[in-house]
């Protein structure tokens, strides 16, 4: 269960990682034995992961005065560098597939995209070692499985698949950005 302790002291949002049996009057002794001021906070209990959330920007249209509002949805959770990396490389790994979809050759059950001359280079751990690998073709099924077909730049001459996962965050754009040029 998460705790959302609003701190209106010093304005700070906290999320709380507690066991999920505490009751609400467990939660306030758990607060104010952690230092909690009671008097300065909200707080709310949530039994959930993920917490959604909503941002509001409001702002005035420039060309006829009219008041904006933009929502964006969000999901407050525990975000860590792994988190975030994992988010950018799904991301990318979406947006490549997309781009086959688009640009790439159909081919029996999906798109592919083979790279001449000037291949994109990326980071990659293959064989568990960082390197940088040439990219030499692309591929994405109908289930939307990438398969990326490489050569570490080093030691050319034995082209293979390459792990989508295994690719650094970031280094998939290089690859996305060359398809349809």
């Amino acid at each position: 269960m998460k705790i959302i302790v609003m701190n209106s002291a010093d304005l700070r949002i906290e999320v709380l990682n507690v066991p999920d049996h505490m009751l609400e009057e467990d939660i306030e002794v758990f607060l104010a034995e952690h230092d909690y001021s009671l008097n300065n906070i909200s707080w709310m209990a949530a039994p959930i992961d993920y917490v959604p959330m909503q941002f509001h920007d409001f702002g005035i249209n420039e060309e006829n005065g009219e008041e904006t509002r933009v929502i964006r949805h969000a999901r407050l959770k525990d975000y860590s560098i792994y988190d975030s990396v994992q988010e950018v490389k799904h991301r990318e790994q979406e947006e490549l597939a997309e781009t086959l979809r688009q640009y790439g050759e159909s081919v029996d059950d999906g798109y592919e995209w083979h790279f001449e001359g000037e291949c994109p280079i990326i980071a990659a751990y293959d064989y568990d070692e960082p390197c940088d690998v040439v990219i030499l073709a692309v591929r994405v099924n109908k289930d939307g499985k990438l398969t990326i077909i490489g050569d570490e730049k080093n030691d050319r001459g034995n082209e293979h698949e390459i792990d989508v996962d295994e690719i650094f965050a970031g280094h998939l754009e290089f690859v996305t950005s060359e398809i349809g040029a």
